[in-house]
């Protein structure tokens, strides 16, 4: 199972640790055996736009199963993308 974490990262200064505790949470209770896409540890070369940022993380949520979704996620243009997508 491949799960891919989706939540707020612009505007959010904690955005690594909520994701971080997504993963944990993810690893230690739903599915220890899952394969988790963590968006907040994928880099980019260079100066990447956040239209960068998000073509990489659509190709890396079109091979999920599932996706965790962060508190607060409605507040996220790029989070709702995610979930239209992945619906």
């Amino acid at each position: 199972m491949i799960i891919y974490i989706s939540g707020p990262i612009t505007g959010d200064k904690n955005y690594k640790q909520h994701f971080a505790a997504a993963e944990k949470e993810i690893l230690e209770g739903v599915d220890s055996s899952a394969l988790v896409i963590n968006p907040a540890e994928l880099q980019l070369d260079g100066f990447p736009s956040w239209s960068d940022y998000m073509r990489l993380d659509i190709e890396n949520l079109v091979r999920c199963h599932a996706v965790f979704m962060l508190r607060g996620w409605g507040r996220s243009r790029g989070a709702r993308l995610e979930r239209r997508i992945a619906k």
